[in-house]
């Protein structure tokens, strides 16, 4: 572990640092993974009294405290996961069964913006510093997802290709390379990338919102941008007689979840090689950005 990491350990618990250790090694979770799962257990080891071995009722407590703070199932559902695997990561005894996980009593809120809306956030690009340039034309171009913008730095691009580190790769992971189409070709030569927090992306998202003129937009984020582009590329696909499934490919999916969302069954993503149809390992990429919806805006 590198400095910063190792003074962070100091600053926790035994128990936390245990944790900390379990999600670094062997396979280590993303910064944003470990410092949530990091900030839930040190709450509930300061609730508990750094008790060298929490039990149930302290759990439970815990929890009765949470939601009288106003804290919502979703929230709640997330650190069920956490402090499992807090106890987990210090061989403590876990009293609870899935049916004692809370169960939000509502679907998640993740609207996406409207093709209209997309443009008026590009077409007010001049109005943007390069970082915030940057991260809306990454976002617009491929989907990415918050962790994956924060990863990118120079070194994962030129002036051709870039190379995508996917936030949701179990195991090994896969890297993602794309052609970097013209229409934003000079944003990206324009910028070094060195986001390093979730907040700090925020705070980006926040102000492209407001220098654009759509305000504060609560619910909103750049995965809004994400489920826009896949709707808009899915219509836009049907119309061409091209498969569906070709966005999985061009946004990172993993191949079990292209087979369930597209085929019905994970091992049909497994068994799907759509670089057969093109010896140009960019084919899909093209295929794609020739029916693309938003790099139209760009112009």
């Amino acid at each position: 572990m590198g400095r910063q990491r190792a003074a962070v350990e100091t600053t926790l618990a035994p128990a936390a640092e245990n944790l900390l250790l379990a999600l670094s090694s062997p396979r280590p979770r993303a910064k944003g993974t470990i410092d949530s799962y990091l900030l839930t257990a040190t709450n509930f080891l300061r609730f508990a009294g750094n008790d060298k071995s929490p039990g149930e009722r302290q759990l439970r407590k815990y929890f009765v405290e949470r939601r009288d703070q106003g804290v919502n199932d979703r929230t709640l559902r997330k650190e069920f996961a956490q402090l499992k695997k807090l106890y987990s990561s210090n061989h403590w005894d876990w009293p609870f069964t899935a049916d004692d996980q809370p169960q939000p009593k509502e679907r998640a809120n993740t609207p996406a913006f409207t093709p209209q809306q997309i443009e008026t956030l590009i077409r007010a690009r001049d109005e943007y510093s390069r970082a915030e340039r940057f991260c809306l034309a990454v976002s617009t171009t491929w989907g990415c997802r918050r962790e994956e913008i924060l990863r990118i730095r120079k070194r994962d691009y030129n002036a051709e290709i870039i190379t995508i580190k996917p936030a949701k790769k179990r195991g090994e992971v896969a890297l993602v390379q794309h052609v970097i189409p013209e229409e934003i070709k000079p944003i990206l030569m324009d910028y070094r990338p060195n986001l390093t927090t979730a907040a700090s992306l925020s705070y980006i998202f926040q102000r492209i919102l407001f220098k654009a003129g759509l305000g504060e937009m609560k619910g909103y984020s750049f995965h809004s941008v994400r489920g826009s582009l896949r709707t808009l590329l899915e219509w836009n696909l049907a119309k061409e007689g091209l498969p569906l499934s070709l966005v999985a490919d061009f946004m990172g999916w993993s191949p079990s979840m292209k087979g369930i969302i597209y085929g019905g069954a994970a091992m049909l993503g497994v068994y799907s090689h759509p670089e057969i149809l093109s010896p140009d390992p960019f084919g899909t990429d093209k295929l794609i950005l020739s029916c693309h919806p938003f790099l139209q805006y760009y112009h």
